[in-house]
């Protein structure tokens, strides 16, 4: 069985933080961390380097990790692992999950005041309970009271991505049944919402056996509500199915799909032509006249078949009724990407790996925009290092005239507004990414014009994850983002989507805005891995929900125009 390298370094990492919290010895701690950070950096076959014993001479691995990886090559849970996690309790893996709290804090609040779960610490907060204990106080109680709260209601939310992953496993056991008709996602997931509290399927069924044969595939139980089965099991969010006739699919999956809003908004206009709309279809004088298909019944109301993802009663039915809506950019209409990593940062794959894997995709350019020297904590680049790559760069280049690869950095943009762009590297870059990495609870001036003065810099081409938050994990900080798109617009600098679905910063909304204001947005994956590039697919979804044509996409563009580099 293939070892996910992602997985490996997790696991490694786990055993740092939890030798951690049990207080063990400091070297043990450094070892397995280490080694987590040399997984993650590792170019090649893992699986294949570790059943060959070369892995013990990768620089950060030694005889114990080294036996860790084996473990889990084989397939097996590490024995140190299961040790670890049977001595600690259950909650505090969670607590490992609040912003602002590491390892060892975590072991002073479960061993001096017995917190072990978010929802302890929460209320341990609002008891004052933090402030006397080494390393905490006022302060630090107060912003881990807001983590612990906004970690606590992230729960029962998963991301986008999670989201489809485990939509699609459950998809492909569906469209194998054999009295299955048709199958489409719907809810949340459907309308591309970046969060979703669960994922539903509408199946089209013609014989009344079909949830017989698919309780033969997965297991089902009924739902509360009528037409309505539940699949047990599997992990990630839950799953419900509807199975409909036929004559209905298209009414049916209307309905599932929502928003509410939208859905009210359909409902009065057929009611002011004459109709019943409801989830068994189109009606008139008594008589079905659609419901089959989402696009009869749409256009049975006067309107053009709308998007999904615009379906959330924000005029979008007006605008399908007088032709108004836009033709949505598509995946297939990106030409590359300009924000993206490689080893030489904290990548996981070389410079020549991510440009092939670019190639594969179709594209015509890739920007590799890897973290400036303020990022120490990333590998940050440096001047000499940064030409180092340029050589690899332009020998790509000259090789491989299908797809060209452009030079660029991702420089944080310092307290005081500066770009940390190396010294005397500026005129040979294509572009800068400019993006905050840290300093986020700077007040809201502050922090607005801590941004505005880097897009003012000349050498600022893009603005990367503009509010900085993290989707379940981290809110965004404080900023006039109106004013910094405004800046953004006259000044020519694009503002990135970026597509990480832990990001999807800036969201549709102001994805929306910035439009408005004739911002020129550029949608990243923010890829460290060569399957990182796939993101893009999550702000695709970003744009198209904010109604994005492909003329406002700037990589829509060969070299995101850029020119020739």
């Amino acid at each position: 069985m293939s070892v996910d390298r992602k997985q490996a370094a997790k696991a490694l990492r786990r055993i740092a933080q939890l030798l951690e919290v049990h207080g063990e010895n400091p070297f043990r701690i450094r070892a397995f961390a280490s080694a987590a950070r040399a997984v993650e950096r590792l170019e090649g076959d893992l699986e294949a380097q570790v059943r060959s014993g070369e892995i013990q001479h990768i620089r950060g691995i030694g005889k114990g990790t080294a036996g860790v990886l084996a473990e889990l090559v084989e397939g097996r849970h590490p024995a140190i692992l299961a040790e670890l996690m049977e001595r600690t309790p259950p909650g505090v893996l969670d607590l490992l999950e609040v912003r602002g709290l590491g390892p060892k804090r975590v072991r002073t609040l479960w061993q001096e005041l017995g917190v072990t779960t978010p929802g302890e610490l929460q209320y341990a907060c609002l008891e004052n309970r933090l402030v006397e204990l080494p390393g905490f106080g006022p302060a630090t109680q107060g912003r881990l009271l807001e983590a612990a709260g906004f970690l606590l209601e992230a729960s029962g939310r998963w991301l986008m991505d999670a989201a489809w992953s485990r939509a699609r496993e459950v998809l492909q056991i569906v469209e194998g049944a054999s009295t299955v008709l048709d199958v489409q996602p719907a809810g949340e997931l459907r309308r591309g919402c970046e969060i979703v509290a669960g994922i539903e399927l509408v199946v089209s069924a013609a014989g009344e056996t079909t949830a017989a044969e698919l309780a033969r595939l997965m297991p089902l139980s009924r739902d509360e509500a009528p037409g309505w089965w539940r699949v047990e099991g599997g992990a990630g969010p839950p799953v419900r199915l509807l199975i409909a006739e036929p004559a209905v699919f298209g009414a049916e999956l209307l309905y599932a799909t929502g928003s509410e809003a939208h859905l009210g908004e359909l409902e009065r206009r057929a009611a002011a032509g004459g109709f019943q709309l409801s989830r068994r279809g189109l009606r008139s004088e008594g008589e079905d006249v659609a419901g089959a298909g989402e696009e009869e019944i749409y256009a049975r109301l006067g309107c053009v078949w709308i998007p999904p993802e615009l379906r959330e009663g924000e005029g979008e039915i007006e605008r399908a009724a007088s032709g108004g809506l836009p033709r949505l950019v598509r995946l297939e209409d990106l030409r590359g990407a300009l924000h993206n990593h490689t080893t030489y940062s904290d990548g996981t794959a070389s410079v020549e790996a991510m440009a092939a894997a670019a190639v594969a995709r179709g594209w015509s350019y890739l920007g590799l925009a890897d973290h400036s020297p303020a990022a120490h904590y990333a590998n940050g680049l440096d001047a000499r290092r940064l030409r180092d790559q340029w050589e690899r760069i332009e020998a790509w280049n000259e090789g491989h005239p299908e797809m060209r690869l452009l030079k660029g950095i991702e420089a944080d943009i310092l307290s005081d507004g500066r770009l940390d762009v190396p010294e005397g590297t500026e005129e040979g870059l294509d572009y800068v990414v400019a993006s905050v990495h840290g300093g986020f609870r700077l007040s809201k001036e502050a922090q607005t014009e801590r941004i505005l003065s880097a897009v003012r810099c000349p050498a600022c081409r893009v603005l990367g994850h503009p509010t900085g938050r993290l989707l379940l994990a981290r809110p965004p900080y404080e900023v006039d983002l109106e004013r910094i798109l405004a800046e953004c617009a006259g000044r020519g600098v694009m503002v990135e989507i970026n597509a990480n679905a832990h990001r999807l910063d800036l969201d549709w909304r102001m994805t929306r805005r910035a439009l408005e204001l004739g911002v020129r947005i550029i949608i990243n994956p923010d890829a460290h891995a060569v399957d990182g590039l796939d993101d893009v697919r999550w702000g695709i979804t970003v744009a198209r929900k904010a109604g994005a044509r492909p003329e406002d996409i700037v990589n829509t563009l060969d070299n995101a125009g850029l020119g020739s580099g």
